[in-house]
């Protein structure tokens, strides 16, 4: 963790001083039981002081988006059900992020719940395992050969025509529905998938309310003053 909060506030302009009260205020944040700073400090001056002598690409990679290819969006079309759509679209974006041939690497199903919800797929384990099952048996994902893990991979194509750029890592499989499926978009507030009625709706009805709430609170203020 240490190394990890140093990567993420590295700057090669300030001075390594900065930095080391940077990470030392950050570990205390996140309220470690047993965590005592004296007794990390030269980990974490060292971890910091190491910065400075790496190479750029050994520090965290800055992204503009995750591209997800043409070829990678006709597969997804696929699959039976919106289900497997928004779960393998989820698949595709973060074995992507992770730039490892194609693997995201997880330990067992309780490791996997993450893809899950932010493929925005809330199922039981029972109904997990058999999705899994499915995509496997079908050839659109592989598991690894040791049988203690539950490490995916997905056939990432080649560059080519890109069909979506991903800019967030929140409700991915909303956003699969919100773009690529007929009669849908996405709310533009909490990213939920509402029904395209052709009449400029923007909102889901939770946050249409809270907007106008928001509105009329403003309305009421100017109106005050």
């Amino acid at each position: 963790m240490i190394t990890l909060i140093a990567k993420y506030y590295f700057d090669k302009n300030k001075e390594a001083n900065e930095l080391i009260n940077t990470v030392k205020e950050k570990m205390l944040e996140f309220n470690l039981d047993g965590y005592q700073e004296y007794k990390y400090y030269k980990k974490i001056k060292k971890s910091c002081t190491a910065l400075y002598e790496l190479e750029t690409e050994n520090l965290f990679r800055e992204l503009e988006y995750i591209p997800i290819y043409e070829e990678e969006l006709s597969l997804i079309e696929t699959l039976p059900n919106d289900r497997q759509k928004k779960f393998m679209f989820t698949l595709f974006a973060i074995a992507r992020y992770m730039n490892c041939d194609g693997w995201i690497n997880k330990k067992n199903l309780k490791g996997l719940s993450e893809v899950f919800k932010l493929a925005n797929v809330t199922l039981p384990s029972d109904k997990k395992n058999e999705l899994l099952h499915e995509l496997y048996i079908n050839g659109y994902i592989s598991f690894g050969k040791k049988i203690d893990n539950l490490n995916i991979r997905v056939p990432l194509s080649s560059p080519g025509t890109i069909a979506y750029k991903l800019t967030s890592f929140e409700n991915i499989g909303n956003q699969y529905i919100g773009n690529f499926k007929k009669g849908y978009k996405q709310c533009k507030c909490c990213g939920k998938k509402i029904k395209d009625t052709g009449n400029k709706k923007m909102y889901c009805t939770q946050c249409a309310e809270e907007n106008e709430k928001n509105r009329k609170r403003i309305c009421a203020k100017l109106l005050r003053n």
